[in-house]
């Protein structure tokens, strides 16, 4: 794995209006986790709209913390069931990705999420809505996701936001996101 052009990293603090994560974690700790994108055969995405945490109210890609004793992948399996109802097999890893960024309370927060992607396997088998909104299924280019999913879906070759776009509003958020690309795949 490589790390990202430091160019790219967005470092200008600024206050989210998002909430503060309230699921008892300090939003300071670590959090690890995985991310699940899944796509149609016509290039539509799932997103959901988190309840709670630094995003909340954001369209995301399905995903959380892992669980003791649980494998990264099976997170991301796990958390798209839970939250979008996607029952997927095989998955492929993308890219591990860092970021910080600041909370309403000020705590800042410190995410690693491991970015997996569906097999064409995967089929949607239930409504979800564990600590969601909303879950939608679009093309990307007409919904404005958070920008680190903007990077993200970038990144694996599903979306084409543009890359100063994604970059100014990850720096108006006060986020600072690395990028780690997993060698030798294709997402």
């Amino acid at each position: 794995m490589r790390r990202s052009d430091p160019e790219t990293e967005s470092t200008v603090p600024s206050p989210l209006s998002a909430a503060s994560e309230s699921s008892g974690d300090s939003a300071g700790r670590l959090i690890v986790g995985a991310l699940l994108i899944f796509t149609t055969g016509d290039g539509r995405v799932m997103f959901v709209r988190q309840q709670r945490g630094p995003y909340a109210g954001s369209l995301l890609l399905p995903g959380g913390k892992v669980e003791d004793g649980e494998s990264l992948d099976d997170t991301a399996r796990r958390e798209a069931f839970e939250e979008a109802g996607v029952r997927a097999g095989t998955v492929t890893a993308c890219g591990v990705y860092d970021m910080t960024g600041p909370t309403a309370d000020g705590r800042g927060y410190r995410f690693v999420m491991f970015v997996f992607r569906a097999g064409s396997d995967a089929v949607r088998v239930a409504a979800g809505g564990h600590h969601v909104d909303d879950v939608v299924l679009t093309d990307p280019g007409l919904v404005q996701p958070h920008p680190t999913v903007q990077q993200i879906l970038n990144d694996a070759g599903v979306a084409a936001y543009a890359p100063a776009g994604v970059q100014q509003r990850l720096r108006n958020d006060g986020i600072t996101m690395r990028t780690y690309p997993m060698a030798g795949t294709r997402c």
